[in-house]
Order: C-alpha cells, then structure tokens, then sequence
C-alpha cells in the first residue's frame, strides 16, 4: 500500500472515530425517549384534615383527587355530573379501574341512580399510547338491557373516562376479553367512541331532586331522547393514517 493510500484510510479512520465520539457526547440531536404518559385532567382536591392523638405524630395526610362521574336520573334518559374526591392513583390503569368502581358504587346525590349493574366487573383496563383507553368488561350471561339502559351504560363509562383521563380522546369497550359488537344488541362497539354528549345534561342545568314519595316525572320535552349510535371515531385511511 503507498503512503499516499495510507494516510487517506487513516484520516477515513479518524474521522469516523469523531463522529461517533461526536454522537456520544450529544453533538448531534436525540430522539427523546417517550417518558409515563399523562393520565390526570382533573385538579388536586383539598387534602382532608388529619388529627391525631394527644402526644402522637400525625400522619401525612392521603393526596385526593376530585373526579367527575356522570349518572342517570329516575327517568334514565340524562346524565348528570357528580364531584366526589378520591385518592390519588399511581397509574393510568390504576386511574381506569377507580373510575369504574367509583360508578358501581353510585351516584351520592339524591335523584340519581346507578348506571352499571352489579353483576357487571372490570376485568381490564389500559391506557393505548395513540390516545386510547380501553376498558374490558366482563358482561354476566344472565344480564339483559333494553335500548335505553344499555345507552345510559356506555355513555357513563365513556364520558366518565374522557371527561377525567387526560390525553384520551376515545374508550375501546371489549365484552369479556374480546372484541363485541354491542353490550346487549343496541349500541355499536365495534369502534373506539367519543364524548355521548347527547345524553348528558347540558351546563349550567341541574335538574333538581324529586321530592320524596313523587313518582318520576315525565322527561322535558326540551330534552331531545337519545341517539341509540354514539359518536365513534373515524376509520383510519391510508392516507391519514392511525393516530
């Protein structure tokens, strides 16, 4: 090999060591690693006062958060926000669970009613990096719902999610660990869904308690009845592409 050939490989040679020192020390531009997702919208409550025993050290007090659940009236036909504060979850997934179990226990407020049947559990629920949660729900076989109750369902699960789950604009429903076209035969499943505004009271209207021993009104014939097909989201198309 002549000189020349030579001292053209070794300046080949040590420009590439360059570059790769270059490149370790931060010289160039990384892609950021993507860190935990974000999975609270809703504000920190006030912490609850602690007391405790003359002499004894009081304990930290449990970090709350304020959530809002939507549940049916008597009528079944609107949905109605309810605030209540709940310890703070660790996870996305943890947060899932303790929206859903926070609705089976029902609504506080009188003239509400609970949305999700007993028999009804959360066998799963994750959060999707494209904005998607996803909730597994396992349906008991005996279970049955007309049109109207198997709206008011969804629509509780979905908006509920949406409303406190940042980052999330569509719930995925799976019926006992698989994909389902409805809960009961009325409602579409068969894509991820939007807000169901269409059945939640509208802001700035609450309907007020009925008094007790009335029997349950008729609904306001300003309130238009319910769409049984929630909004869902859009296909993706292979121009656009999924989120």
């Amino acid at each position: 090999m002549s000189r020349r050939a030579a001292a053209i490989l070794l300046a080949v040679l040590a420009a590439a060591v360059g570059a790769l020192l270059l490149v370790n020390r931060g010289g160039f531009p990384r892609f950021a690693r993507r860190g935990p997702r974000p999975f609270l919208r809703v504000s920190p409550a006030p912490a609850p006062p602690v007391t405790a025993p003359r002499g004894a050290t009081p304990a930290p007090p449990t970090e709350t958060i304020r959530i809002t659940l939507f549940f049916p009236d008597q009528n079944g036909l609107l949905l109605h926000p309810e605030e209540r504060d709940v310890p703070k979850p660790a996870a996305g997934a943890a947060f899932l669970r303790l929206l859903f179990e926070e609705l089976l226990k029902g609504p506080r407020r009188e003239g509400l009613m609970s949305a999700l049947p007993e028999k009804m559990q959360l066998r799963n629920a994750f959060l999707l990096p494209e904005g998607q949660a996803v909730l597994d729900i396992a349906v008991d076989s005996g279970l049955a719902f007309g049109s109207e109750e198997e709206l008011t369902i969804v629509a509780s699960l979905v908006d509920t999610v949406l409303q406190n789950v940042a980052e999330t604009s569509r719930v995925r429903i799976l019926v006992n660990g698989e994909p389902a076209e409805t809960l009961g035969g009325h409602v579409d499943l068969t894509r991820p869904l939007l807000y169901i505004r269409s059945v939640v009271e509208p802001p700035g209207v609450e309907t007020p308690a009925p008094p007790p021993g009335t029997p349950s009104a008729t609904p306001s014939p300003t309130v238009p009845p319910p769409t049984l097909t929630p909004t869902v989201a859009p296909r993706p198309t292979a121009r656009t592409g999924r989120r």
